[in-house]
């Protein structure tokens, strides 16, 4: 005769690995999704969630991702029995993909080991071939921007509870959890806004000193607090998210005001620059963005910056602009703005640091709040019956005089 203990162990036993075999599906299925969107959408630059993903950019994801799975994850133990069993086991039970450890104390460095990771990835022979397919641009320290995006995607993703199924979603949250042991979800946001920041304009070329050599040798968190990248990163942060929660009124009017005279700088420092073809140019944009390309374009060898001269006027505005970001309280304004005034003054070679620092402090500010200009201003709306009425000066009764047409 069946004990009803036993059938009730049996039922229980079987719900328990139902309910295991069900959670490491959607594990499979979460780290497969996760690593693949992090790698097309880091192919991807326009980062426009609405333009569809072209062809070339899926396949060459799925060829990154091979590759991925051909790389050992850097600074994770390959030797051991234990370590050569775990491995084994994520891969080809619990994961179904290589991918970075990021529980426990392997959170700490998760950021670090999947730029890392990326970028080897991106290094390869192969890796090479499939961003030429995406056509992602073959540019200096291009590996490095391929692996920063992929972070500040994969960010993205952990962050994101856009996903229709509950199971994945279960995953995600759980993982999320993992990476951001410690901070809450604002904390944890804001990092990613920082980071994605960096990505973006290391993307767009504004890349000053701390975007091409501070982002990832150590942990994330630690990284984008070191010494001027706090500052290079909140600052390009507020940029790139539009997110100006801490900026007053005057200080956003102090900013745009550097954002005015940066757009005249082409024309003080165009008489400076030799272009490598000895052609006259002045750079491609208007303005500030004028400006952006012949910075660029020096850091890229284009061009030559030669030695400055006829600074009077622009120590003169530095001046004035400082003075003006201190009296609205903006201390990043005026930190940037002084080290372009010494940059100027007496370090020339920090110049382009200087001004790519500035930039990014204030390109993509919106503008002025009112309406467009060709949208005119709003007024009491009349009746069509109600005939226009004309006002003149009556000097006799000091009155205007409305006279009806």
């Amino acid at each position: 005769m069946t004990d009803f203990s036993d059938v009730s162990r049996a039922g229980s036993g079987a719900a328990r690995a139902a309910r295991l075999g069900w959670r490491i599906h959607n594990q499979r299925r979460w780290y497969r999704y996760l690593r693949y969107q992090a790698v097309v959408n880091a192919l991807m630059l326009g980062d426009d969630v609405d333009y569809p993903t072209p062809p070339e950019a899926h396949e060459a994801a799925l060829r990154l991702c091979e590759i991925l799975d051909a790389l050992f994850v850097p600074l994770e133990v390959q030797t051991g029995i234990f370590n050569k069993l775990g491995r084994w086991l994520r891969e080809k039970i619990t994961h179904g993909v290589r991918y970075p450890l990021h529980d426990g104390r392997n959170a700490q460095t998760y950021w670090d080991r999947l730029y890392r990771w990326a970028k080897a990835a991106a290094e390869t022979d192969g890796g090479r071939e499939a961003l030429d397919f995406a056509r992602f641009p073959n540019v200096e320290n291009r590996a490095h921007i391929f692996a920063q995006r992929v972070v500040a995607k994969t960010s993205a993703l952990l962050l994101s509870h856009a996903l229709p199924d509950e199971g994945l979603n279960e995953v995600r949250d759980r993982m999320s959890i993992q990476v951001h042991r410690g901070q809450t979800r604002t904390e944890a946001v804001d990092t990613h806004r920082r980071v994605i920041a960096i990505a973006r304009t290391a993307t767009a070329g504004v890349a000053s000193t701390f975007v091409l050599h501070v982002g990832f040798d150590q942990d994330l968190t630690n990284s984008l607090t070191v010494g001027g990248a706090a500052l290079a990163s909140a600052a390009v942060h507020e940029v790139t998210t539009g997110a100006f929660r801490a900026l007053t009124e005057p200080m956003l009017a102090a900013r745009r005001q550097a954002r005015a005279w940066l757009a005249t700088m082409p024309m003080w420092l165009i008489h400076y620059v030799t272009w490598r073809d000895g052609l006259i140019r002045r750079g491609q944009g208007d303005g500030i963005h004028q400006l952006l390309s012949i910075v660029t374009a020096i850091r890229a060898n284009d061009a030559k910056l030669g030695p400055l001269q006829d600074t009077e006027r622009v120590e003169h505005h530095l001046k004035r602009l400082i003075e003006n970001a201190n009296r609205v309280g903006d201390s990043e304004l005026e930190s940037a703005l002084m080290n372009l005034e010494s940059a100027v003054l007496y370090l020339p070679e920090r110049i382009l640091n200087s001004l790519t620092a500035l930039i990014a402090l204030v390109d993509g500010l919106s503008e002025v709040p009112g309406p467009e200009p060709d949208a005119g201003v709003p007024g009491p709306m009349l009746s069509g019956s109600v005939p226009p009425q004309l006002a003149s000066w009556d000097p006799a009764s000091g009155r205007f005089q409305v006279d009806n047409p």
